[in-house]
């Protein structure tokens, strides 16, 4: 999509901003532990923030990236960071013909596209079809946030659109893999601040603003564009990666992740 100059601007707030760092911490690690070498992101949505820039953290790690329908403006800024060596930009309807053709990535994922999928089950068949692992990073309804988020909406009479809450459970999610046919599935927190997750005042914001397109500023990329990372992202993090067990980070977790392992020879 084409960016107009004359839409207005919303700048990423600094939990995207500590959000993006700990997504990248979390992709860099993924890529050792599996190996992946290139990663299919199946759409490259922005949940409320700029979009076709998640899988940046994939690209710093070394992966070569697949985005479909991405964003023009998310682009400017792979090639602002002198990455469109790692990206591939393809759309939707040439993700079909791309399989048939026999093209497979070592993993598909996705943001916040689970819980709000026409057809669940559907959508994740396709990205079993492309990848030999698939991966969702949705938002975690057991952060407080999460609670005040949804009462929030009430209160205010504000629809919810923010898709099933099912999928918003990282125990739910698995069992739906697994029920699925996915193997060796696991899941984890990630982008734990000691913070609460939005209660969603801006979410009513962007809601009443009927959601019209606008030009996005992305603090967390011209950090990286600078190469500095501010320190207090750091700091938190140190935070995050305290060895506790997972189930107490649930608490203060925004996100969670579901990732497993595709069985192409017993037919998922």
């Amino acid at each position: 999509m084409a960016v107009e100059d004359n839409l207005p601007v919303e700048v990423e707030v600094f939990g995207v901003t500590y959000e993006r760092f700990a997504l990248a911490k979390l992709f860099q690690r993924l890529q050792r532990k599996y190996q992946f070498k290139t990663v299919l992101e199946m759409p490259a949505s922005g949940a409320k923030a700029m979009p076709s820039l998640y899988s940046l953290g994939f690209a710093l790690a070394g992966c070569d990236v697949t985005l479909v329908d991405a964003d023009e403006e998310g682009l400017k800024i792979w090639r602002g960071l002198n990455l469109e060596g790692k990206l591939t930009s393809i759309t939707a309807e040439e993700v079909p013909d791309a399989i048939a053709n026999g093209r497979r990535w070592d993993l598909c994922w996705n943001f916040a596209e689970l819980p709000t999928a026409p057809d669940p089950a559907a959508m994740i068949r396709q990205m079993v079809s492309s990848s030999r692992w698939v991966m969702v990073v949705n938002i975690n309804r057991f952060n407080v946030g999460s609670y005040m988020h949804r009462t929030v909406h009430k209160l205010w009479k504000v629809p919810w659109t923010h898709g099933d809450l099912r999928y918003f459970s990282p125990f739910q999610t698995a069992g739906f893999f697994r029920r699925l046919g996915l193997k060796d599935v696991r899941w984890g927190v990630v982008d734990c601040p000691p913070w609460p997750d939005s209660p969603g005042f801006r979410d009513l914001r962007l809601h009443r603003l009927g959601n019209h397109p606008h030009r996005w500023i992305s603090p967390y990329a011209e950090n990286l564009a600078a190469g500095k990372l501010p320190i207090w992202l750091k700091v938190v993090y140190w935070g995050e990666r305290l060895p506790l067990p997972v189930v107490l980070k649930l608490p203060y977790s925004h996100l969670y992740y579901a990732i497993a392992r595709v069985d192409h020879e017993a037919g998922i």
